[in-house]
């Protein structure tokens, strides 16, 4: 193919990319108008004091789309100029954007010994002498089960411990 023809042909892909963004907007557009009418039907029956867990089973909705369409309506006088954020917003609300799925990252296993390293730096960044009598007998009493363990897998205490 010569570069005229990869450039009609693109030409082309770009005209119809074109018309469907236009389509989709038209669309997205009627969607969000739709739900916002949708929340105002809700909003409706709740001044009215109607029975609104049966209007909402009988309209299929559950009450977690009743309150989302009910945000929309309330945002309708913002549609004249939205931002990006609040069409994403609007958009999540209608239904057309999946609702975003946090996962948490498991944290990397640490070695058995990860709590006396952190230990041992935080002793570092402390200073003793400043400690109260207290914080020093709650220290000796945490620090005594390890010590113990310590000797008993073969460890030697200096001479002065």
């Amino acid at each position: 193919m010569s570069e005229k023809q990869i450039g009609m042909e693109l030409q082309k892909t770009v005209r119809l990319l074109d018309k469907a963004k236009e389509t989709a907007i038209t669309q997205m557009g009627q969607a969000i108008s739709l739900a916002a009418d949708a929340g105002d039907i809700i909003m409706s029956a709740e001044l009215e004091g109607l029975n609104l867990p049966e209007i909402l089973g009988v309209g299929g909705v559950s009450e977690e789309q009743a309150r989302r369409f009910k945000r929309v309506a309330k945002a309708r006088p913002s549609l004249h100029s939205p931002s990006p954020q609040s069409l994403k917003q609007l958009a999540l609300w209608v239904g057309l954007m999946p609702d975003p799925i946090e996962t948490s990252t498991p944290r990397p296993q640490r070695s058995w010994h990860h709590y006396l390293v952190a230990c041992r730096q935080w002793l570092t960044r402390k200073s003793i002498q400043d400690w109260s009598s207290v914080q020093k007998a709650d220290f000796v009493s945490e620090a005594e089960p390890i010590v113990k363990a310590f000797v008993e897998a073969g460890g030697k205490l200096p001479p002065n411990g």
